[in-house]
């Protein structure tokens, strides 16, 4: 007798549905979690900036500071005191205490370190042409302590840094060498955040001068080498020519005046300014 074999009803190793239809599903699962993932470190990020207290702050934006190589410099904090004497009295940032510290890089850039430190690059000052555009810099990165966006841009590492601050205390080597694996410190903000930066600046500027001259004048001269505004999308800072639209605007918008700027006085780009 011969004998014949009856095929399986029921397979558990072969799924019925079609593997397009599968790969769908996990596709959509992955981007849910990781969806879902942002989400929970942008509220968790949120929820941390609210309970900094500023001496942790402090604290933090020391650890970021010695990854720099520079000094304080008096001709900046000369600069940056005359600026914060035009802020409103009721403005949050009068909680801070802040110093103006130049770092020795020709990188184009001026960054805010948590606790009231405005790191300027030395490679900035050559690019530089007036104490406005100085100024415009200085406020734009007062913008940023104002909204917090110096805190917020630590994303992640900035809960574990208050956390093991709090747990194994400020000086503890455990919590230095925990932030300081954590805290490679990240100035890329949303452009947005940018945004808002260069409008609380343009406000600030113009409350010092009386006029917003020099607002967009670093922009402009460097918008025609920026590229095509696409290559912008995905990056932290809107394109030169967008944020000089947007500022116009705002000049427009709050009918500000604009008059010349004054030039850049010769203590700032000496090499002992400190």
């Amino acid at each position: 007798m011969k004998f014949t074999p009856k095929p399986l009803q029921d397979n558990v190793n072969v799924s019925k549905i079609h593997p397009l239809v599968e790969l769908l599903w996990m596709v959509g699962g992955f981007v849910l979690i990781v969806g879902l993932t942002f989400l929970l470190l942008g509220v968790t990020t949120d929820w941390a900036v609210s309970k900094t207290p500023l001496k942790i702050e402090t604290w933090i934006g020391q650890l970021a500071l010695n990854e720099f190589s520079g000094d304080e410099s008096a001709a900046l904090n000369q600069r940056l005191n005359l600026l914060l004497g035009s802020l409103p009295k009721d403005s949050p940032l009068h909680q801070y205490q802040f110093q103006a510290y130049l770092a020795n890089t020709d990188d184009v850039n001026a960054i805010a370190l948590p606790g009231g430190t405005i790191v300027v690059f030395s490679g900035l000052l050559q690019e530089v042409e007036s104490e406005n555009e100085l100024a415009m810099i200085m406020a734009h990165e007062l913008g940023h302590f104002a909204h917090r966006d110096h805190l917020r841009g630590l994303g992640r590492g900035l809960g574990v840094a208050v956390a093991t601050a709090m747990l194994f205390g400020e000086d503890s080597t455990t919590s230095s060498i925990i932030s300081k694996a954590l805290l490679t410190f990240n100035s890329r903000y949303s452009q947005a955040q940018e945004a808002a930066a260069d409008q609380f600046g343009i406000d600030l500027l113009t409350r010092h001068y009386g006029h917003a001259g020099g607002a967009t004048d670093f922009f402009s001269r460097h918008a025609a080498n920026a590229g095509n505004q696409t290559a912008y999308l995905l990056a932290s800072h809107p394109h030169p020519q967008a944020r000089i639209t947007a500022l116009q605007q705002q000049i427009a918008e709050h009918n500000y005046r604009v008059e010349p700027t004054v030039p850049l006085r010769d203590d700032i780009k000496k090499k002992d300014n400190r």
